[in-house]
């Protein structure tokens, strides 16, 4: 999956936000709630390799929210804050979610509050996460659970499972 034009659209808005052009960065991020029906801030942390499934259709994030490379996020993915539920993490204050690196969240999945996604973790749809999941872990149902701890055979590569086939 390459980068799509909500990606370009994130990645554009965050760098002139970054360098203090106040009006530009809130120009593009109107332009793609409109275009692409998704609230994706140009505040939030997100790295240039994240991609966004069907140009982040639904997508809803958090403007605090980190979310690591190499990470995909289906369509209708919501990762919300939650007022008032703070934890600490590597020394700073949260209530909001932090993805880590290579992680899969599949369509409609919900991750609300001070979550701490790890790397390599996979998220099913629909899934609502309140609870952190582990590195390569596998996540479903509702409230979601951590049902397997994937072996490096399972994790996703480029999108795909590969299941040992190289």
């Amino acid at each position: 999956m390459r980068r799509n034009a909500v990606g370009r659209y994130l990645s554009l808005a965050r760098s002139l936000y970054l360098k203090k052009i106040p009006l530009i960065p809130r120009i593009f991020y109107n332009l793609s709630k409109i275009i692409f029906s998704c609230d994706i801030p140009y505040q939030a942390d997100i790295h240039e390799t994240v991609k966004f499934g069907h140009n982040g259709l639904g997508v809803v994030v958090h403007p605090k929210t980190s979310i690591g490379q190499n990470t995909i996020i289906m369509q209708h993915v919501t990762l919300g804050g939650n007022v008032g539920k703070f934890r600490i993490h590597e020394g700073k204050q949260f209530s909001y979610p932090i993805i880590g690196k290579n992680v899969y969240i599949g369509p409609g999945a919900q991750l609300i509050g001070a979550v701490f996604i790890g790397d390599n973790a996979q998220i099913g749809a629909g899934a609502i996460v309140k609870e952190d999941v582990p590195k390569n872990g596998l996540a479903v149902g509702v409230p979601a659970k951590t049902i397997k701890i994937l072996s490096d055979d399972e994790i996703l590569k480029d999108g795909l499972v590969t299941n040992g086939n190289k």
